[in-house]
């Protein structure tokens, strides 16, 4: 299951790194968070396209302290170290530098809303968290292991894709105030109805109106006919609240985009 959500989370970066070099996304400045995060790859991507907020979670605590931390705080790490060893170039203006605040959360479906980022209910920021510097300059082109190495490099065309309606590639306004997250990225959904209920009902009160937008990879016998991406989709054609497209279809897994219309 680990090597399954690590494929998940590289496949996930890399269609990320497509839709921001297609114009469809943009992370400078925004609110995100990374839900089932397990080794956190996405959200470390998130951190180095320079989102200002970045909320790791996972179900599992044990996760969180051994496997989550340790591997985002030495991606970070490296990255502020890869950064001031670059000269600043006399051409360019100076690297404006954003404060990101990154916070780790371990719990089930029904304790995340008292503990994650809700609209109109920004009153988690007074709960412990890690507070950490960083330049929103992309200094990476892929997210690396503890070690060092460089993965989930880039290794495909790129392509077209058709607009989704969000307007998720805005940078978000400095001025911008209340709760909930502009960008929610996961690679394991429950397969449970009931818990995809829930599930769903967690992702309408964390997504941030009005251009709120998750991305979500599923292995494809996850998210086949009648798996959980579908079911999820089902919901969200029945509601109309928000919309949703396949990004990306791959041999094993594929890439789900839902947005709010």
């Amino acid at each position: 299951m680990a090597s399954e959500s690590w494929d998940s989370s590289i496949d996930l970066v890399n269609v990320l790194k497509h839709e921001i070099r297609d114009g469809q996304l943009s992370f400078r400045g925004k609110r995100v968070v990374e839900l089932g995060c397990n080794y956190g790859l996405p959200g470390i991507f998130a951190c180095l396209k320079g989102a200002s907020t970045v909320h790791f979670q996972d179900l599992n605590a044990e996760t969180i302290r051994c496997t989550t931390i340790p591997n985002v705080l030495a991606n970070l790490e490296q990255a502020r170290d890869k950064q001031s060893r670059q000269p600043e170039s006399p051409l360019t203006p100076s690297r404006q530098t954003l404060t990101q605040s990154v916070h780790f959360y371990a719990g089930d479906w029904e304790e995340l809303p008292t503990v994650l980022s809700l609209v109109r209910n920004d009153g988690f920021e007074a709960t412990t968290g890690m507070h950490l510097s960083f330049s929103e300059e992309d200094f990476m082109d892929g997210c690396s292991s503890q070690d060092g190495s460089i993965l989930a490099q880039e290794s495909s065309s790129r392509r077209s894709r058709k607009l989704s309606g969000s307007r998720a590639w805005e940078r978000a306004s400095e001025t911008e105030q209340g709760g909930g997250y502009d960008i929610i990225l996961m690679t394991e959904i429950p397969y449970s109805l009931t818990s995809l209920k829930k599930f769903y009902g967690l992702i309408k009160k964390c997504l941030r109106p009005p251009y709120g937008v998750l991305y979500l990879a599923m292995k494809k016998n996850y998210v086949g006919f009648n798996g959980a991406a579908r079911h999820l989709k089902s919901l969200v054609d029945e509601e109309g609240i928000f919309g949703a497209h396949l990004v990306k279809e791959m041999s094993d897994r594929d890439v789900w985009k839902f947005f709010l219309k």
